[in-house]
C-alpha cells in the first residue's frame, strides 16, 4: 500500500486527539494471561528474555505510547518473528488486543478519526486488489475526508512515519480490515453478487453450466435416457441396446478393478514444515440454515492445530439467514474469524456463496469445509507441506471423508461404505494413476492461484466439486488424494438420502453435458486415454444408476424364460456370454470392493450393511430418475441436506474414529 500520494490540507488543523491509554487495564484480561502461560509453558529456542532488548517492529511500537504493556509488546513480537508474520497480526490474532482497540489507539497515533460504520467506498475494478491495497477512496468527501485506510505490517510503519513526517490534516480515517472489507461488500453488492455468479463465464464460458443448459441441452439429454429406455422394449432394439449399455458396464467395472489395485501407490507424505514456514491458510465455510451445527463448527475449526496469525477464516450466510448468522454472532469466534453476508442474488448454491468469500480470502491456500465436517487436527498441516514440495501444477488435494453416524441405521451403514469406496479406493487409485477424480464438496486444499485461473466454482453446477477438478484438468492442473480424514455426517432420514443423491446425480448429468458439449476439445485437453477414463467415471456415476436395474431385471427374465442360457446361433452365444460376464463380474466387484473399502478403513463390522445391497441400488435408481426429472424441470434447484449436531464432545469423537 502506498501512503504518499495521501491528501491533505495546510494549515495544520489537527482532529480532536482521543486519549486511548485507558485501553490497557493495569489487570490483564484473561486472554493476555492464557497466552503468556502458554508461552511460558511452550519448549523452544526463542523466548520472552532474549528478545526483550530488541526494539519492538514499527507496527506496533506506538502502542507503548498509548499504555500498551511492554511485556505484551514483546510477546507478539515474540511470536511474530517465531511464526514469519507481522507482529500486529500475531497480537490480534493471539487475542492480545482486539483488532477495534489496535485500530482506535492507531487513529489517535495519526491524529484522524476512526470509523465505527464507514460510509459508501468507491471500489476499483477489482475487490481482491482493493481489499491486497488495504484502503479505498469514499464514494463522496465527507467532513474533509477522502480514503479509508485500514493498513497491516510495514504498511502501518510506513503511515505512521508519513503521517508525522507531512504538514497539513491528513484527509483520510482509519478503521478495522474486517470493517473495511464489510464496507467494500456494501458498496459493491451487486457486483458482487453478479461476479459470484458468473465467475466462470468470465474465464471460461465454453465451460459454464448456465449456458450450456440454457438451450435444449437438457431436453436432449433426458430425450436420449427416455428413448434408451423405450428401447429395452421394442424387440428389435433390445439386443443392440444391451450390448453396447453391457460394453460400457464393463468398462466400468475394469476401471474400478484397476483404481483398486493402485490405490496404495498415491504420494501421500511431505517433511512437516516449521512455523516460520508455514503459509497463511484460508478456510471457507458456507452456511444456510445451520443455526444448530454453528458450535460444533466453531469447535472443529478451532481443534485445527495451525497458527492463529497464519489462520484466516470466513463464514458465508445468506443475507436472509437470520438464525445462522445470530448463532455465529454468539459463538466464541477467534480474531481473524469473520462472517460473510452474501448480498442477494441467484442462484441461491453452495458455489455461490463460496464465490462470494473469493475475493476475500487473504491465504495462498484455501480449505473448504461443510457445516458438519470434524477434520483431524493436522489436516493443514499435512496439506500445507505436501504444496511446498509440489510444482504450481498441483491446484487441489482432497482429503477422505468418512461417516461417523454409520450404525444409525442400514441406510447410513451403506452411506458409510460407498464413501470408503469413493474416497478411499477410488480418489486414492486415480490420484496414483494421475487420472482426473471428481472431488468431494468438502475438505478440499486448493492453490488460491489455480481457483482465480479457472475462475473459482460454477455457482450453477450443483455438484460444483466434480466440475471444478474437472476444469482444473483440462487446463493442464493436477489434483491428489493424501492421507488425512474429515468425519461427516449421514442424512439419518431415508428421504433426504434420496434427495442428496439425487442433487449429486443431477450434478454429475449437469457435468457431462457441460464438458462434452465440445468432444474434440474435451479430448484434446485430457488426452485420449484420460478422457475416455472420465467417461466411463462419468457413466459410472449416473448412466449405471439409471438403467443397470433394468439391465438385471432384464438378464434375469432372459435367463428365467428367454434364449439366454440356450443361444441358437452363434451371435447370440457371444452375446450371452457378454451379459453374464457383466452381470458376474459386476456382482462380484460391487461386494468386493467394498470389502476392500471396509477393510481400509476398519469398518469390516458394517458387513450386515452388504444384505440389503440390493435395495440400495433400487434407492440409487430412484435418485437417478428424479435427478433426470430435476434437470429437465429445475436444472440449478440446490436440494439442500439436514444437518444434525453430534451428540457427545467432539473430542471424544476423535479418539473413536
Amino acid at each position: 500500500m502506498s501512503v504518499n500520494p495521501v491528501d491533505r490540507v495546510s494549515p495544520y488543523s489537527p482532529a480532536p486527539h482521543r486519549d486511548d491509554s485507558a485501553a490497557f487495564a493495569r489487570r490483564r484480561e484473561p486472554s493476555t494471561e492464557a497466552a503468556l502461560a502458554r508461552q511460558r509453558a511452550r519448549p523452544g529456542p526463542e523466548t520472552l528474555a532474549p528478545g526483550a532488548g530488541r526494539p519492538l517492529p514499527a507496527e506496533i511500537a506506538f502502542l507503548a505510547a498509548h499504555g500498551a504493556p511492554l511485556v505484551m509488546l514483546q510477546y507478539g513480537a515474540t511470536i511474530a518473528r517465531r511464526q514469519g508474520v507481522a507482529a500486529d497480526v500475531a497480537l490480534i490474532a493471539e487475542g492480545l488486543i482486539p483488532e477495534e482497540r489496535f485500530y482506535r489507539i492507531l487513529a489517535t497515533e495519526l491524529r484522524v478519526p476512526y470509523l465505527e460504520a464507514p460510509p459508501a467506498l468507491e471500489p476499483s475494478a477489482s475487490l481482491e486488489r482493493d481489499v491486497g491495497l488495504g484502503y479505498a477512496r469514499f464514494a463522496e468527501e465527507s467532513k474533509g475526508l477522502r480514503w479509508l485506510f485500514a493498513p497491516r505490517g510495514d504498511e502501518i510503519g510506513r503511515l505512521v512515519g508519513v503521517t508525522r513526517s507531512a504538514a497539513g490534516r491528513p484527509l483520510f480515517a482509519i478503521t478495522a480490515p474486517s470493517l473495511f472489507e464489510k464496507a467494500l461488500r456494501r458498496s459493491s453488492a451487486r457486483r458482487l453478487a453478479a461476479a459470484a455468479a458468473y465467475s466462470v463465464e468470465r474465464v471460461e464460458p465454453e465451460l459454464a453450466a448456465r449456458r450450456a443448459l440454457s438451450g435444449f441441452a437438457p431436453n436432449v439429454f433426458v430425450l436420449a435416457n427416455l428413448v434408451l429406455l423405450a428401447a429395452w422394449l421394442t424387440p428389435a432394439l433390445s439386443l443392440p441396446v444391451s450390448t453396447l449399455l453391457a460394453l460400457l458396464f464393463l468398462g466400468n467395472v475394469g476401471l474400478r478393478l484397476h483404481l483398486c489395485a493402485m490405490r496404495g501407490r498415491a504420494r501421500e507424505t511431505a517433511p512437516a514444515l516449521t512455523e516460520r514456514d508455514l503459509p497463511l491458510y484460508s478456510i471457507v465455510v458456507a452456511l444456510y440454515r445451520e443455526a444448530d451445527i454453528v458450535p460444533q463448527l466453531v469447535e472443529a475449526i478451532a481443534g485445527l492445530d495451525y497458527p492463529r496469525a497464519k489462520l484466516d477464516v470466513k463464514f458465508v450466510v445468506e443475507w436472509d439467514d437470520a438464525a445462522t448468522s445470530a448463532a455465529l454472532r454468539a459463538a466464541p469466534l477467534r480474531p481473524c474469524w469473520e462472517i460473510i453476508v452474501a448480498p442477494p442474488g441467484e442462484p441461491r448454491t453452495k458455489p455461490r456463496a463460496l464465490n462470494v468469500a473469493t475475493p476475500f480470502l487473504r491465504g495462498s491456500l484455501v480449505a473448504v469445509f461443510d457445516a458438519e465436517d470434524l477434520p483431524e487436527s493436522d489436516q493443514l498441516l499435512k496439506a500445507a507441506a505436501l504444496f511446498a514440495t509440489a510444482d504450481d501444477r498441483l491446484a487441489c488435494l482432497q482429503a477422505s471423508l468418512s461417516i461417523h453416524n454409520q450404525r444409525r441405521g442400514w441406510a447410513t451403514a451403506m452411506f458409510c461404505i460407498d464413501y470408503a469406496v469413493l474416497f478411499d479406493v477410488f480418489d486414492k487409485g486415480a490420484s496414483a494413476a494421475g487420472l482426473p477424480f471428481f472431488l468431494g464438496g468438502s475438505s478440499n486444499h486448493f492453490r488460491r492461484s489455480a481457483l482465480r485461473a479457472v475462475g473459482a466454482w460454477d455457482a450453477y453446477n450443483v455438484t460444483e466439486d466434480a466440475d471444478l477438478g474437472l476444469r482444473l484438468a483440462r487446463r493442464g492442473y493436477e489434483i491428489r488424494t493424501f492421507s488425512s480424514r474429515t468425519q461427516e455426517q449421514a442424512p439419518p432420514r431415508f428421504s433426504a438420502l434420496v434427495k442428496q443423491r439425487s442433487r449429486w446425480m443431477k450434478g454429475w448429468m449437469q457435468t457431462a453435458i457441460v464438458h462434452c458439449r465440445n468432444p474434440a476439445a474435451f479430448f484434446d485437453d485430457l488426452g485420449a486415454a484420460r478422457g475416455l477414463a472420465v467417461l466411463t467415471i462419468l457413466a459410472g456415476g449416473f448412466v449405471a444408476p439409471l438403467h443397470a436395474p433394468i439391465f438385471f431385471a432384464s438378464f434375469v427374465c432372459d435367463a428365467a424364460f428367454g434364449s439366454l442360457l440356450r443361444p441358437a446361433t452363434f451371435g447370440e452365444g457371444l452375446a450371452s456370454g457378454l451379459f453374464c460376464l457383466v452381470a458376474a463380474s459386476g456382482a462380484a466387484a460391487g461386494v468386493w470392493l467394498r470389502l476392500v473399502a471396509m477393510r481400509d478403513t476398519k469398518s469390516l463390522g458394517l458387513w450386515p450393511a452388504l444384505l440389503r445391497l440390493p435395495l440400495w441400488s433400487l434407492m440409487l435408481a430412484s435418485a437417478s430418475w428424479r435427478a433426470l426429472r430435476e434437470l429437465r424441470l429445475r436444472p440449478f434447484y440446490w436440494d439442500k441436506t439436514e444437518h444434525f449436531p453430534i451428540a457427545g464432545s467432539l473430542e471424544r469423537l476423535r479418539r473413536t474414529a
